[in-house]
């Protein structure tokens, strides 16, 4: 099943694929408001970005034909188009259940994804 492209699509305008082996990607979404609530696990695993036109400038800044101006045409038309990079760019995707906050105290976050007690358990292991 698939779904059309426009403002409506759940994945929003603009999606950015890397390689993976979970198949996550980044992408835009029409709920710009979710951006606003303090928990936000509404996904199944795909990372909402809330700027994605300024990722994709910022992405194919040195590519020919790029720019704001170009990547919006495209978007306008409707029709999926897929771009590649011409440079490799490294992603790090960061899952952190601990802050410093505003005051300098730290923070535990809940850990919707259980990924704590295996952390944890590869700390107390032996290091080799």
């Amino acid at each position: 099943m698939r779904q059309d492209p426009g403002p409506e699509n759940a994945l929003g305008l603009v999606k950015f694929i890397f390689p993976n082996k979970h198949y996550v990607f980044l992408h835009d979404t029409p709920s710009k408001s979710l951006f606003e609530k303090d928990v936000r696990t509404f996904s199944s695993g795909c990372i909402r970005i809330e700027n994605p036109i300024e990722l994709a400038v910022l992405l194919l800044h040195d590519q020919d034909g790029w720019n704001r101006e170009s990547i919006r045409s495209v978007i306008d038309q409707k029709v999926t188009r897929t771009v590649a990079l011409q440079k490799q760019v490294p992603i790090l995707i960061l899952y952190w259940t601990s802050r410093v906050n505003d005051n300098g105290k730290i923070e535990f976050l809940p850990d919707v994804y259980q990924r704590d007690a295996a952390v944890l358990h590869d700390l107390d292991a032996k290091f080799n």
